[in-house]
């Protein structure tokens, strides 16, 4: 057994094991989650198993600095929505912030042109939440731009969409509204652009 006779001593250890226990009480909110994203990340995301029933979809976009037209590299892009059934799958060993959010989910990282894209499956809305358009969760982190959440990406053909103009809170700089196309092995595409601003949460 150590025993430790100066005060001085005793004073700091006490407050290093303070702060250390405060530090790991502090939890980053339920919505975040760019710290997960995976070491060897790339601007470009395949977010389902090929088992995953839906409509394919391929969202892209270009990410500015604050004066919308610089593009922005190394910026964490991380993505999380429901199934065609309105509801966060999960398989049950998901970890972190998967518990929230299921494992339809995926990070990005722009490259040196800002450019992000990931190929996941159309989304349905909540059977809650007052009739929510369907969409797909944001959250941003960047070099000096702390993690930051943006309204979720809607999508122009859902017709809660027009009831729900009025609740937009940080649409990205750029409509968070998002028109939908087929390409000819008709599969789903729209774009979101971004630029990037800085919030108190």
């Amino acid at each position: 057994m150590i025993r430790i006779k100066n005060s001085t001593t005793l004073g700091i250890v006490a407050l290093l094991l303070s702060f250390s226990a405060y530090s790991q009480s502090i939890k980053k909110p339920s919505w975040s989650g760019t710290s997960e994203a995976p070491k060897n990340v790339s601007w470009r995301t395949i977010i389902p198993t090929k088992e995953e029933s839906g409509e394919k979809l391929i969202v892209s976009g270009t990410i500015y600095l604050p004066d919308g037209k610089t593009p922005a590299k190394d910026v964490i892009v991380y993505v999380h929505h429901t199934n065609n059934k309105g509801i966060y799958p999960k398989k049950g060993n998901e970890k972190g912030n998967g518990k929230y959010h299921g494992y339809l989910r995926g990070w990005m990282k722009t490259d040196a042109n800002g450019r992000y894209e990931f190929e996941t499956i159309r989304p349905a809305p909540y059977h809650s939440h007052e009739g929510e358009p369907a969409h797909i969760h944001y959250n941003i982190e960047a070099p000096n731009f702390p993690e930051y959440w943006l309204t979720g990406l809607w999508f122009s053909d859902d017709p809660r969409v027009n009831s729900y103009k009025d609740k937009i809170e940080r649409d990205g700089g750029f409509s968070n509204i998002m028109t939908l196309t087929k390409d000819k092995k008709n599969i789903l595409r729209g774009t979101r652009n971004i630029i990037l601003q800085k919030f108190k949460d």
